[in-house]
This record gives C-alpha cells, sequence and structure tokens, in this order.
C-alpha cells in the first residue's frame, strides 16, 4: 500500500522498478539510513533531500510488534497562522495560500487533522523501505552511498543489495541544484515544499556531500527515460 503512491506530490502511482529510488537521509536520533520510496518523478528527490526525515514507530501485525522507519515531515500546525498566508503560485496561477490549495491540511487545537504522528511528534507520510545491505550495517548505511558519483545520469538504474533495481538519489544532484537556482519551477511539490517549510525538522546530522557534473534539465521533468541497469 505504501508504495502505490508519491509522498512527495501525493499522485498514486504503481510501483515497479523504475519508481524506486534509494536516498540516505537524516534521522531523528542523529544518524542516517539508507531505504527506498517510490516516487511519480525525479524532482520529489530533490523536495526529500530538503525536507524528509526518518524516525520510526511500532507497528503490531498479526505476527506481533516491531520497530518500523517511516519517513516524517514537521508538523504545520505548530504555526497554524501560516496555512492562509498568501504566497504568489511559482507556475504563474496567480496568488493562493497552503489552505487554498491543500484543503486536507486543516490544524485543531496545534494537531493536523487525521495525521499519524511518529516517536519523536512529527507527521508520517510514508514508509521508508528496507535496504537490505544498509540492514546488515551497524551504521545503517549502504557502503558507499554517501560517496559522489563521478558521472551522474539521470534515469539510470542501478541493483542493490538483494537484488533490489532502484534509481539512485545521487544521480540527481546536478538537476536538483539547478531546479533550486530556478526557483523550483517543476514537479509537482511546491505545495508540499510549502507546507514542510511551516515548521522544517531541525537536526544536525554530519554533512552529506553529493556532487556531480553540470546536466540539463529534461524538458519534461516527469517523463521516464530508457531504463539502463548497472550492477
Amino acid at each position: 500500500m505504501f508504495s502505490g503512491f508519491c509522498a512527495v506530490s501525493g499522485s498514486p502511482i504503481r510501483p515497479h522498478d523504475y519508481s524506486r529510488y534509494r536516498l540516505t537521509l537524516p534521522t531523528l536520533s542523529g544518524g542516517w539510513s539508507t531505504g527506498y520510496m517510490h516516487y511519480c518523478c525525479w524532482p520529489c528527490v530533490c523536495d526529500t533531500q530538503d525536507f524528509i526525515r526518518v524516525d520510526t514507530r511500532n507497528v503490531t501485525t498479526s505476527e506481533g510488534t516491531r520497530q518500523v522507519q517511516f519517513v516524517v515531515i514537521g508538523n504545520p500546525c505548530d504555526h497554524p497562522e501560516q496555512l492562509t498566508t498568501p504566497f504568489k503560485d511559482t507556475f504563474g496561477r496567480g496568488e493562493t495560500s497552503i489552505a487554498a490549495s491543500a484543503q486536507e491540511v486543516r490544524c485543531a487545537g496545534g494537531v493536523l487533522e487525521g495525521a499519524t504522528m511518529s516517536d519523536h511528534g512529527y507527521v508520517i507520510i510514508n514508509m521508508f523501505f528496507d535496504a537490505v545491505d544498509a540492514v546488515a550495517e551497524d551504521s545503517g548505511i549502504v557502503p558507499g552511498a554517501q560517496d559522489a558519483i563521478s558521472d551522474p545520469t539521470p534515469g539510470r538504474v542501478t541493483k542493490g543489495g538483494g537484488g533490489a533495481l532502484f534509481q539512485d538519489e545521487r544521480e540527481f544532484a546536478p538537476l536538483c541544484a539547478q531546479r533550486a537556482a530556478a526557483g523550483f519551477n517543476s514537479g509537482m511539490g511546491e505545495i508540499f515544499r510549502r507546507v514542510c517549510s511551516v515548521s522544517p525538522i531541525v537536526i544536525a546530522p554530519p554533512a552529506l556531500h553529493i556532487t556531480g557534473k553540470d546536466a540539463a534539465l529534461p524538458t519534461d521533468s516527469c517523463e521516464a527515460e530508457p531504463n539502463r541497469v548497472t550492477a
């Protein structure tokens, strides 16, 4: 179920290898964790890196209770007055607000209606799917996952532990930088960025550096590219 929608745009998606992205994100415990998320298009990688963090919550099933990793954002109801603050739409559609554009974001006594909260009290937006080669590491990080890629190639599919196929967040480092310089005018997550900016999660893990060569923005940022698989 959690792989059937994009946590950034909210769009329903059909989970498959090409929509699976591997990321290494800061955790609320102060470290890092490597795992997978499913997206509708690549700009969601950038928005995730900027705002989404990893926390835990106990989940009870027929097999018992276990701790599961989830991806979380800050609670916009920490500052509910900002939900009605007007802003100009990045795509030139006039003036709007979070309350007008995301009507499901509603607060009642400082609580985000309908939200499930993590162990540290943040808003859960999806699961952070385990990367088997990260689970085997005490650090929670896949070896090499924080090293720069010398030839970032958006659309390239990589094979990871357990045979999982995915797109690597590092492939999109140049595109994310260009998108930021252009005012985040691509992708589907502008309102997501607005909601997250109301009360961003502030933690200070060790810096993660992902760099790469310049790359041109695709004409259609959500258009799938031919699959290329690397070991």
